[in-house]
């Protein structure tokens, strides 16, 4: 599937509040074809009027600018979602703590807190702000392979070389720091897995689905690239964060790791698929054995 679709299939799936906040990829495609193509240049018999090369220049020129307002929009939304999960995570850590003063004895809980409705919308959240979390560091990977798309498009139209330096750029921009978030991700799994121990509730991680895939070579792509399964019932969040890793396995593989520009080349270093196991809300914690969190 090519990327333009495969994007715009996850703009609708993603959390509605995020949709404005991702790379505006088809507007600049369709910018791309107003920009000069060599391989079509008026030849020295026949050059170019001075008004159209102007032209062509303030078109390049808007080009660029749009793509920096892009990671600037980026930027912001990005350190400021991180920001908030930041906040949401210690105000629910505080929560635990305080569910565990009053109703703690000996250190072991008693068994009204084990099944409190408390503890239980504790748990929720806990769930709900690691799946917006990892579809957060989703978010940072889909638009960085948007840039990367529309960067190869527009030196293969222009026959410039403005992949070269503004992929660079993008690579130290915040919004692709994403170790932070990763660090915060894998602290609340483990909160999660201490606060409570469950039977059947995670489900098949991103690492786990790659190995599989790996050990199924040959198969169909179907197979292959099987996404991680989705628990009946599951929260919105759970739904759109398991469509959003899909959607990024897709694009590693099909990405060329020949070129070191490529989405696949550059990921190469970083596992974009260590989001750590996707959790299912609807699933059953066995609450025999909880302790307080870290």
């Amino acid at each position: 599937m090519k990327f333009g679709k495969e994007f715009g299939i996850h703009l609708e799936q993603t959390l509605p509040e995020w949709k404005d906040k991702y790379l505006c990829y088809k507007p600049l495609k369709k910018l791309l074809k107003h920009l000069p193509n060599p391989n079509t240049n008026p030849t020295a018999d026949y050059p170019q009027p001075s008004s159209n090369r102007i032209l062509d220049h303030d078109l390049q020129h808007w080009f660029v600018r749009i793509l920096n307002e892009e990671l600037d929009k980026f930027n912001d939304f990005y350190v400021d979602k991180e920001e908030e999960f930041v906040i949401r995570f210690q105000e629910l850590k505080q929560r635990i703590e305080q569910v565990n003063e009053k109703s703690c004895k000996d250190g072991v809980f008693t068994s009204e807190i084990e099944f409190s409705d408390e503890t239980m919308a504790i748990r929720k959240e806990f769930v709900t702000i690691h799946g917006e979390m990892v579809l957060l560091k989703n978010y940072s990977s889909l638009n960085f392979a948007g840039i990367l798309k529309i960067l190869k498009k527009y030196d293969k139209r222009t026959g410039g070389l403005l992949r070269v330096h503004f992929t660079q750029l993008a690579l130290r921009q915040p919004f692709f720091t994403t170790e932070p978030l990763t660090r915060l991700v894998h602290e609340c799994e483990e909160n999660l897995d201490l606060l409570f121990p469950l039977e059947a509730e995670v489900v098949e991680s991103a690492s786990s689905s790659k190995t599989n895939a790996d050990a199924n070579a040959g198969a169909s792509d179907d197979n292959s690239t099987t996404p991680l399964s989705v628990g009946e019932g599951g929260s919105d969040v759970y739904r759109r964060t398991v469509d959003a890793i899909r959607t990024i396995k897709g694009l590693k593989k099909e990405s060329s790791t020949s070129n070191p520009l490529s989405f696949a080349s550059i990921f190469g270093n970083q596992d974009i698929n260590d989001t750590g196991d996707i959790t299912d809300p609807q699933s059953e914690p066995d609450c025999d054995d909880s302790h307080s969190p870290k």
